[in-house]
């Protein structure tokens, strides 16, 4: 299987990562025991080969016409009898009825919508699509709150030993602010329920994998239940520090033998998979931090493990516990909450705590990473192009938006006072 390139290599992503990501996905978007579904952007197909046999309808569109021929060149030019295939934007969902599907995948493609506006036009349009008690999966989020973690991880992979402090840290905040993908807070969809009412219930959720790489170290997935909480919600008697606590596995284990808990959560539990990586960027912002990237590593991988989620999953697979885990908690070191609840006939959720929306925006600027990465002198090669004539700008100012006066038309005075500050 052939998939994306690493951010830390440069070279193709694993084989047999690129199958543990796909088998996961697809793992989830069955669970959820939808026979009618909908993907927004299904790309190549990656999805929809292994959903499609089972499902009663599958509709899969994509912005590329290339990408959709390609699909159905897979079934021989033409698709099974339960399958649909549309050339269309992740926003345009004319081509079907309104809540004529169980369930909307939009899975892999959120990185690439140009902000948060078109994000929630997308969802609205796909909530529409779904009938009644349907959900909603939004797979492979980039998680903002873990992006500061992802650049500084990624540049101590690349840089040598002796790189000091200060380059290093240059360097993190470059790759900060100039990506060219949409980057979410978990805080995004928690906060969505209040934008779109249907949604009843969100589940923000770590990947699955035992193979650790980018592709589950900083995103996530998201479940949107519609209309009705996906099973009956169980109060947690007490919510423990898992660092207050000193927990561990071993102890964790014996604490569910031997009392037996009906429900047992505990919040900020640290993240194996993201926690070298954060204290790395806290120690480069320390104006005491060790010297080089050599230092700076060894200190922040010496600083314990966490927990992986996969040892909590499989923890509760050997006993008669589900185990939820929620990363709603937005913080920048990845840490999650969990909680284990006592398997019985009938199916129940975990009410996890509230955490309050982080003072920051939910994604991130593209307009700035764009205007970061624009070359002047091609900006102003294709202006002589298009504008013969007419003398090209020595100056090129980067707005957000263009200053309007009250009548909403374009403020002249104030572009030529931008222009001259």
């Amino acid at each position: 299987m052939r998939g994306w390139n690493s951010s830390f290599t440069g070279t193709e992503i694993a084989e047999g990562d690129m199958w543990d990501w796909v088998h996961h996905a697809v793992a989830r978007i069955r669970g959820l025991g939808r026979e009618r579904i909908l993907e927004l952007g299904c790309g190549t197909g990656l999805l929809l080969h292994r959903l499609a046999p089972t499902a009663r309808r599958y509709v899969g569109s994509d912005v590329s016409q290339a990408a959709v021929d390609r699909i159905a060149q897979s079934f021989g030019g033409t698709p099974p009898g339960n399958v649909e295939l549309h050339h269309a934007p992740a926003d345009e969902v004319r081509f079907i009825a309104p809540g004529s599907v169980d369930c909307a995948v939009i899975n892999s493609v959120t990185q690439y919508f140009l902000d948060e506006t078109y994000l929630t036009k997308v969802l609205r349009q796909a909530v529409a699509a779904v009938g009644t008690g349907g959900a909603v999966y939004v797979g492979d989020v980039r998680s903002a709150a873990l992006n500061r973690a992802f650049c500084t991880g990624l540049e101590l992979a690349t840089v040598d030993d002796s790189t000091p402090r200060e380059q290093l840290q240059a360097r993190v905040e470059r790759r900060c602010c100039t990506g060219t993908e949409l980057l979410i807070d978990p805080g995004y969809f928690t906060d969505l329920p209040a934008v779109i009412p249907r949604i009843a219930h969100v589940a923000i959720l770590p990947k699955r994998s035992r193979r650790p790489s980018e592709m589950n170290r900083y995103r996530f997935d998201v479940m949107l239940s519609l209309d009705t909480p996906p099973a009956r919600p169980t109060t947690i008697p007490e919510w423990r520090s898992w660092a207050a606590a000193d927990m561990d596995l071993a102890t964790l284990r014996h604490i569910l033998q031997n009392d037996e808990p009906d429900a047992l959560g505990f919040s900020d539990v640290r993240n194996a998979r993201t926690h070298a990586d954060h204290t790395a960027a806290q120690l480069l912002q320390r104006f005491d931090g060790p010297p080089s990237a050599a230092e700076i590593r060894a200190e922040a991988e010496s600083g314990g493990a966490g927990v992986d989620p996969e040892e909590l999953w499989a923890l509760a697979g050997k006993l008669p516990y589900i185990v939820e885990l929620s990363w709603a908690r937005s913080a920048p070191d990845g840490s999650f909450d969990v909680a284990f609840l006592r398997d019985g006939p009938n199916p129940r959720t975990a009410e996890f705590p509230h955490h309050p929306t982080p003072p920051r925006q939910h994604t991130n600027r593209l307009w700035h990473a764009c205007a970061e990465n624009l070359d002047p002198l091609q900006l102003r090669r294709y202006v002589r192009e298009r504008l013969p004539g007419i003398p090209t700008p020595d100056r090129i100012v980067v707005l957000e938006e263009f200053p309007l006066t009250p009548d909403g038309e374009v403020d002249r005075s104030a572009l030529a006072a931008i222009h001259w500050a």
